[in-house]
């Protein structure tokens, strides 16, 4: 699989994307989990992409788990900031339900004060089992963020004593993305790329920052709009089955360095690994 550059890391194309990994909805257990990853290391696969909010925790302790025998070969990246409850063991399966209920009152804003982002750090780091976390996000702070030099100092240090590689943003606003670029020198932010995106149509404030790219599929009913379109052209290469013009298209987008797929499924990770493994072109672009 290709290898890029994020944030001076050598990191595949295509990373794992862990929102639904540790959900009760999805009804998989932590075999099913250990199949994905089996397939990611099959695949040349080495980013995964987690949260502390992703399953309340529990993602990040599956990935601890299912990585702590090779934990080097894989760049981790987790994101903070999102209303979670961790609930001490015997009390976790009740974790995500508590969490939504937080969030329900809460909304979806920023919710991090400075007392809590290092034990967050250092809590992160303990259920990863990892001495260091290679990319560390922001979870959609808002820009004013570059104003809290407080939270810049703790990152700094973080990054400084080596517990962190990198921080940087995890926002769809590239508004947000430019101000830390150019107040903290961020060089990672991860971002929805796709067609409709805003990554796509604003690119010059994403200049000179590293992208992981997420939801590259975008929404079924944008599926099918380009679906429409592209049927109508009768250029060869747009034949390609949708999803893997997506992939294709979000690899060719300036600046990306990974793209993200979110499935549970060895198969359709394999499939998705497949529809990257011939370099991408600017013809890969959808106008």
């Amino acid at each position: 699989m290709e290898r890029r550059t994020l944030g001076g890391l050598e990191v595949s194309i295509l990373g794992l994307g862990t929102s639904r990994l540790a959900s009760i909805g999805t009804g998989r257990s932590k075999s099913d989990a250990k199949a994905l990853f089996d397939a990611c290391r099959e695949c040349g696969v080495n980013v995964i992409d987690t949260a502390d909010a992703y399953g309340s925790t529990m993602a990040e302790r599956w990935i601890g788990e299912l990585t702590r025998a090779d934990r080097e070969r894989w760049v981790v990246v987790t994101k903070i900031g999102l209303p979670t409850v961790d609930l001490p063991g015997p009390f976790r399966v009740f974790g995500q339900r508590a969490r939504k209920t937080t969030q329900a009152r809460a909304g979806s804003a920023f919710a991090l004060d400075h007392a809590s982002l290092t034990r967050s750090i250092e809590r992160s780091l303990k259920r990863l089992r990892r001495d260091r976390i290679e990319i560390f996000l922001l979870h959609l702070p808002p820009a004013s963020i570059v104003e809290d030099d407080e939270a810049h100092e703790i990152l700094q240090e973080a990054q400084r004593s080596g517990v962190i590689a990198h921080f940087g943003v995890s926002t769809d606003m590239p508004r947000t993305i430019a101000a830390v670029r150019d107040a903290w020198g961020c060089p990672v932010a991860e971002t929805a790329v796709n067609p409709w995106s805003l990554a796509s149509a604003a690119p010059a404030s994403m200049t000179g920052v590293d992208l992981i790219a997420n939801r590259v599929m975008g929404s079924e009913a944008l599926r099918v709009q380009l679906l429409d379109r592209e049927a109508a052209s009768s250029a060869p290469h747009r034949a390609a089955p949708i999803a893997r013009r997506l992939l294709r298209h979000a690899a060719a987008v300036p600046g990306v360095k990974v793209i993200l797929t979110g499935t549970m499924e060895p198969a359709h990770l394999r499939d998705n690994a497949r529809a990257i493994d011939t370099p991408v072109t600017a013809e890969d672009l959808i106008a």
